[in-house]
């Protein structure tokens, strides 16, 4: 899985939960009388007809379930949750991705409580904590199982996303220099783009390109700048808007205080470009037009670290293999707080319908939240795209190797790499970076020793090299001892009221739209002014009362076991 197309999905992935968009074709209700069928519905991707291929032959052989189709909740725009809901119609089970959607299902009678059939359910109710906390939720009812669960919390071997990649033959031209805080790109990354202002290809090359596509409540990829300095947005049930929290230090940073990180990261940006070496293009562009820049290279950093050595680095093998292209670097000041795997999941659930076939709805969740069932949801059945190596280790076959667009052969399965289980329906049962007690290892390909190894290039090699033999950065963190896990605890999610949800819309919308016009500011006074005019409105729309609310509500998880 080292071609262009996977790499920008694997890319896409890292920032945005594993939404995975894909085409849409038809599908059925099953029959409560047929145990050959199952309909699962599925509010987290857009596919919609059979899932057959090699993952449909795996579980025609190991279930009997020759007729698993998918029914997406929305098709063309139009979201058919609340419809398919009133009339009953969720298919035999369904994937959640909120527990605001769970809720309504609850209320309206069209999920089972599991307990009720939990001996159909051994290898689900193992997960003690997240049963646990689904019962403390709804009055000892156990209406789903959280999605992303793991048995231990543990630090995870995943690159965080917020440590940024940099040109990394160009950095060595500048001699490696040390950066002392993540501030300290700026000089580096300017020094990069005045020694080459073209790409190899001919196209603009910039200190810093941005995107705003992403944007919630506030300029994301600024905001998430506070990740690489010890800041979490998220407790890991609840995300935080105008507040970054210290789950280690049990504190909390007010988003707009002044000298604090997000109006400091704003200021950086701005630097740039009255400098001349930001890209022009960073608040308009679309997520495809910055893939696009990062798959040719026009930026010397980028903030999302993905995107240089996971979107560059992959299609652009001639220069990989000369040792030219990106590699994250980290600062001397650099400290994660990264989340640990879950013992209590997401506020993604799967649940089993009133009118769906419980028997054989059970026999799937079953084996979907058994140690095979972690494997086949991301990479399909043992011995089509992934095995077991002589040392006891998952690594990829041929096939897998292929591009992801490669065909199965038809005793396999038939249909293409593409079509594993996580694209057609996404939604984990267990959290694809806890290492699986079978396998011994985490189901996510993407940090498995013998992928980081094999499909190394000379300038990954040469990054390694430099870096006392690490395979990838957070292993370096880990030596260096910049990362520190922190745990996800059952605490209550937040709500906001219906007055108070308009605020945040309105003082969202305004720090969005202030804190671009800042990032352009063509002097300091415009920026100071900008500033003044962006606090000025957030506090009169009722800003100070979300930081209040979203305290109280980060004080929980610092008071929590």
């Amino acid at each position: 899985m080292n071609r262009k197309n996977r790499k920008r999905l694997v890319a896409s992935a890292a920032a945005v939960s594993m939404l995975v968009p894909l085409a849409a074709c038809g599908g059925n209700n099953s029959a409560k009388s047929d145990s050959t069928s199952l309909q699962i519905f599925t509010q987290a991707a857009t596919y919609e007809g059979k899932l057959d291929g090699y993952v449909g032959k795996m579980f025609k052989d190991k279930l009997g379930l020759s007729n698993i189709s998918v029914v997406p909740a929305t098709v063309g725009g139009t979201d058919r949750f609340q419809t398919k809901l009133t009339t009953g119609q969720l298919g035999d089970v369904v994937i959640f991705t909120s527990r605001d959607s769970l809720k309504k299902a609850i209320d309206a009678g069209q999920v089972i409580d599991l307990n009720t059939i939990k001996d159909q359910l051994p290898n689900a109710f193992r997960f003690t904590d997240a049963i646990a906390r689904m019962e403390n939720t709804d009055d000892g009812k156990v209406y789903a199982i959280p999605s992303g669960v793991a048995q231990t919390a543990e630090l995870t071997k995943g690159d965080p996303v917020n440590v940024p990649s940099l040109r990394y033959d160009y950095y060595k031209e500048l001699g490696s220099p040390t950066i002392k805080d993540y501030w300290g790109y700026k000089d580096v990354a300017e020094a990069m783009a005045k020694a080459h202002p073209k790409t190899e290809n001919g196209d603009n090359f910039y200190a810093l390109s941005l995107f705003g596509g992403w944007d919630s409540k506030s300029a994301g990829q600024i905001r998430n700048i506070a990740n690489a300095m010890g800041w979490a947005i998220t407790d890991g049930v609840n995300g935080y808007d105008f507040i970054n929290i210290d789950p280690i230090n049990k504190r909390t940073e007010d988003l707009l205080a002044d000298g604090g990180t997000y109006l400091q990261g704003l200021k950086w940006a701005n630097s740039f470009h009255q400098d001349g070496m930001l890209d022009p293009d960073s608040a308009t562009q679309t997520w495809d037009d910055y893939l696009k820049k990062g798959e040719k290279g026009q930026s010397a950093m980028w903030v999302y670290g993905y995107i240089g050595n996971l979107n560059f680095n992959p299609v652009n093998k001639d220069l990989t293999e000369q040792k030219k292209g990106y590699e994250r670097i980290t600062n001397e000041s650099m400290s994660i707080a990264d989340q640990m795997t879950s013992t209590i999941g997401t506020n993604w659930f799967w649940a089993i319908t009133k009118n769906g076939n419980h028997e054989t709805a059970a026999k799937f969740l079953n084996y979907m939240y058994g140690d095979e069932g972690s494997f086949t949801y991301e990479n399909g059945p043992e011995g089509v795209i992934w095995k077991m190596n002589a040392d006891g280790k998952p690594e990829f076959t041929d096939l897998g190797n292929s591009d992801w667009s490669t065909s199965v052969p038809d005793d396999l399965g038939g249909g293409k790499v593409q079509d594993t289980f996580k694209a057609r329906v996404n939604g984990s049962f267990m959290d694809p970076n806890a290492v699986d007690e079978k396998y011994g290892s985490p189901s996510a390909y993407n940090v498995w020793d013998t992928y980081l190894v094999d499909h190394a290039s000379n300038l990954d090699k040469e990054w390694s090299a430099d870096h006392d033999g690490a395979i990838n950065v957070k292993e370096v963190l880990v030596n260096n001892k910049q990362v520190t896990g922190f745990p996800v605890k059952d605490v209550p999610v937040k709500e906001w009221s219906d007055t108070d949800a308009v605020i945040v819309s309105q003082v969202g919308d305004a720090i969005k739209q202030y804190s671009w016009k800042m990032i352009y500011a063509n002097s300091d006074s415009e920026f100071e002014s900008l500033k003044k005019e962006m606090i000025a409105k957030a506090k009169n729309l009722g800003y100070d009362k979300l930081v209040e609310f979203e305290t109280k509500y980060a004080q929980n998880y610092f008071d929590a076991e």
